[in-house]
C-alpha cells in the first residue's frame, strides 16, 4: 500500500461498513449522507466555483516556495488592504476555510476548503505585523496559507479517528450522529470542543507555519466563543481535550456519561509528516456566488 492511499482506504472501509446496512435503513436515513455544513457557512461561499490546489504535491515550507499559488499570493501583498483587528483570519466570522466531511454525499469536493481573499488578507497581517514574516513576501504568504491549512488539517484528523473507531466498532454513523446532534448544535459557542482543540493544533504547529507564538497567541486569543478557549488545552492538556472529543463523539452527546481513554487514536504528528501520508483535497474559492 502507498503512503497517500490512507484517507482513500478509510472511505473504502466506510463505504464497505455502510454497504452492510439493510437496504431500507440506508433509503429511511438518506439525509444523513447529505453534507449538512451548507448550513453551518454563508451559502455564497459553500456554492462558490473552486479549484483544487497542490495536487499530488508532498506540503512542506520549501515546496510551498515553488507553488504557483503562493508565488502569486506573494506578490499582491503590498497592494492589499487589511481591515482594523483580525483582518478576517477568525474562522467562526468570516468563514475564511472550513473542512468538508467524506462522511457524507456527493464526495466530489471534500477535504479542505480556504477562501482566496482570505489567504491574501491573512498573508497581509503577517507581512506587515508579524515578527517572523514581516517584510517577506513569500514566507508570509506561506505562513498564511499553513495557518489556515493546520486548523482545517485537525478536523481531518479527527474524522479520520472516528473512521477508525467505526471501522473497530462496526458501527458506521458515529461520525453523522455526532456531527448532527453535537457539534452542530454548539458550533460556535464555548461549548464547540472541536473548533477549539483545531486552534490548539494550529498553535502547536506554530513554528512548522513560520508564525511566532507571541504573535498567534494574541491572535487567537482575539477570537470568539469555541475558539479562544484553545489556551486551555496547550501542551499537555491538550490529550485530555482529545479524550473529551472523542468520548463525544463515540456516544453522541454533548456531556458523555463517562470519559473513554481513547485518544491515542487521535494521530497528531507536525501537519507536513500527516499530509505526506494523507492525499486531503485541497481547494480555493476565488468569488462567491450569488444565491437568490
Amino acid at each position: 500500500m502507498k503512503a497517500k492511499d490512507i484517507s482513500r482506504d478509510l472511505i473504502k472501509a466506510i463505504d464497505r461498513l455502510n454497504s452492510y446496512k439493510k437496504m431500507e435503513d440506508v433509503e429511511k436515513n438518506l439525509d444523513n449522507f447529505h453534507n449538512p455544513i451548507s448550513e453551518l457557512i454563508t451559502p455564497e461561499w459553500y456554492y462558490s466555483d473552486c479549484f483544487r490546489v497542490l495536487d499530488n504535491i508532498e506540503i512542506s515550507w520549501k515546496n510551498l516556495g515553488e507553488s504557483d499559488l503562493i508565488r502569486t499570493l506573494g506578490d499582491v501583498l503590498e497592494r492589499a488592504l487589511i481591515r482594523e483587528g483580525l483582518a478576517g483570519i477568525e474562522f467562526e466570522r468570516s468563514f475564511c476555510s472550513w473542512y468538508q466531511s467524506y462522511h457524507y454525499l456527493p464526495r466530489e469536493k471534500w477535504g479542505i476548503h480556504m477562501r482566496y481573499d482570505s489567504l491574501v488578507r491573512i498573508a497581509s497581517l503577517f507581512y506587515h505585523h508579524c515578527p517572523s514574516t514581516v517584510d517577506r513576501k513569500l514566507d508570509s504568504a506561506k505562513s498564511a496559507f499553513l495557518y489556515l491549512f493546520s486548523h482545517e488539517l485537525f478536523h481531518h484528523i479527527i474524522e479520520n479517528a472516528t473512521s477508525i473507531l467505526e471501522i473497530v466498532s462496526g458501527k458506521s454513523n458515529l461520525y453523522v450522529r455526532y456531527y448532527t446532534d453535537v457539534y452542530s448544535q454548539v458550533f460556535n459557542s464555548s461549548d464547540c470542543i472541536e473548533e477549539t482543540l483545531s486552534n490548539v493544533y494550529l498553535f502547536q504547529c506554530a513554528d512548522k507555519c513560520r508564525i511566532d507564538r507571541d504573535f498567534l497567541k494574541q491572535e487567537l486569543l482575539k477570537q470568539g466563543p469555541g475558539y479562544c478557549q484553545f489556551i486551555q488545552y496547550v501542551d499537555s492538556n491538550f490529550p485530555e481535550g482529545n479524550r473529551i472529543l472523542l468520548s463525544q463523539i463515540r456516544q453522541g452527546r454533548l456531556k458523555p456519561t463517562t470519559y473513554d481513554p481513547i485518544e491515542q487514536v487521535v494521530d497528531v504528528p507536525d501537519p507536513f509528516q500527516y499530509s505526506a501520508f494523507h492525499n486531503i483535497p485541497i481547494w480555493v474559492h476565488h468569488k462567491a456566488k450569488p444565491v437568490h
